[in-house]
């Protein structure tokens, strides 16, 4: 009964909810209830039926999530505004959050919200990373090319000690002694506890099986392994913008760290090979005397440099708003899908505010002078290793033209326009970035939120 009752809440099947009503408030496995369902899969008719007869707004999933909370994740706005009345406060990013208070509601983009306990304080404990690397707890995130390896029905896949022992024993050795082995690449990524604290939770780490140099053999062989259990590396984009935040977060936090460590293996300095420290967070160039012809000490020597850690290239995005308050300014790059804009977006320069970066770029690429500035959330980009800062700007000029290459067109779009965008219309002027994207965040804002809106400027979606 429960399950046919969750499937007709999703597929918007009206009939048999209103036959099975008194239902409502059943589970799942998963601590879902219809409601749920119709949040997730944007069946509003379903879910205005079931709030209407009293289905309990309040109830959480397993994830903690009501189905409110749901329907904003997943992008259903108009479920997410219906089912907030008595629900919990919905994330949406708000000028004033919850109670009146003058802090905004957190948000939490795609590729955060990661949900591990990253125990950094354990890192440069051998003892504590040779035990949980065999705890029958850990599980490995592989990666080949900074691909995630994943199952026939499209989830994450995990493998257990006993797949990739042979190249975990040669990192943390059962006698707790860390070999200088700079070959391997494995990131102790933290604990999910929300099943049980420390080492009674689940222990996540990224390996990565790239095959190249020494251990091409190896990996070559561990990969067929997984290819013969129908397994499948496949890239992260699309799919981390429909799967769940916090699986996205920790392929996010492993492909930026393998792929820092895979950029990191020489020192900058000297060019000798670094030594893998405290889990894969840090590297150091061992070179602490003069090389073996009697050269010269390496220079990253001189203070604490001979340590190197992850970096993190901080990125603006940025929506410009028209003076007029009734347009925003959108641009595209030749290499994108036909019809596809989105903000103007580049990498923060040297001693440069973040505020500085955006009327830089905005000018550089469009010719767009941009006065005031206001910050609004980020976003981790792990291709490889940026932060989007997202910010939404006030333009005093209207006039476009190109300083730089950087674009193939920039336009000024009507509210109507972005409008359609945003829902999809085939017969939209132009298409909008993947939902789910800093970008797709910023004019979602700008079109929704009355902070960022000048009177008589306000349509609905």
């Amino acid at each position: 009964m429960s399950v046919t009752l969750f499937e007709a809440a999703a597929e918007g099947n009206l009939d048999y909810l209103k036959k099975n009503v008194k239902f409502a408030n059943e589970k799942n496995e998963r601590g879902w209830t219809p409601l749920h369902f119709a949040a997730r899969f944007g069946q509003l008719e379903a879910a205005r039926f079931l709030k209407d007869n009293k289905a309990d707004l309040s109830i959480v999933n397993g994830e903690g999530k009501t189905a409110a909370q749901v329907a904003s994740f997943w992008g259903n706005d108009e479920i997410a505004k219906l089912l907030t009345v008595a629900a919990a406060p919905v994330v949406t990013g708000s000028a004033v959050g919850a109670g009146g208070s003058p802090y905004p509601d957190n948000y939490t983009a795609v590729f955060a919200g990661n949900p591990l306990n990253r125990f950094g304080w354990n890192r440069g404990k051998p003892h504590f990373l040779a035990k949980i690397a065999r705890s029958p707890r850990a599980k490995y995130l592989i990666l080949n090319g900074l691909k995630a390896l994943y199952n026939s029905g499209g989830g994450l896949y995990y493998a257990r000690y006993n797949q990739v022992a042979s190249v975990v024993d040669r990192v943390y050795t059962e006698n707790d002694i860390v070999p200088n082995n700079t070959d391997i690449i494995l990131i102790f990524l933290g604990i999910d506890e929300s099943q049980g604290q420390g080492e009674d939770g689940e222990i996540v780490w990224a390996l990565d099986l790239t095959p190249h140099g020494v251990n091409e053999q190896e990996y070559s062989k561990i990969i067929q392994g997984f290819e013969l259990e129908k397994l499948e590396f496949l890239p992260t984009l699309p799919r981390a913008f429909v799967a769940e935040k916090s699986v996205s977060a920790i392929i996010a936090q492993a492909a930026a760290m393998v792929d820092w460590n895979a950029r990191a293996k020489f020192c900058s300095a000297c060019g000798k090979r670094t030594i893998s420290q405290e889990a894969g967070y840090k590297r150091s160039c061992p070179t602490t005397t003069g090389d073996q012809e009697g050269g010269e000490k390496c220079i990253s020597h001189t203070g604490i440099q001979n340590f190197a850690y992850p970096r993190t290239d901080a990125v603006i995005i940025v929506c410009i708003v028209h003076p007029n308050g009734d347009k925003i300014l959108l641009g595209r790059q030749k290499r994108w899908p036909n019809k596809m804009f989105s903000c103007i977006s580049g990498f923060v320069e040297a001693a440069e505010t973040l505020e500085e970066a955006v009327r830089r770029e905005a000018f550089e690429e469009t010719g767009i002078v941009v006065d005031r500035v206001a910050y609004h959330s980020s976003q981790p980009w792990p291709f490889p290793n940026s932060l989007m800062l997202g910010f939404i700007a006030e333009a005093v000029s209207t006039d476009i033209h190109f300083r730089d290459d950087e674009l193939e067109s920039a336009q000024w779009f009507t509210r109507t326009e972005v409008i359609a965008a945003l829902k999809g219309d085939l017969n939209a002027t132009f298409s909008m970035a993947p939902k789910g994207s800093l970008a797709s965040t910023l004019v979602h804002a700008w079109v929704n939120d009355k902070k960022w809106q000048q009177p008589g400027t306000t349509a609905k979606m």
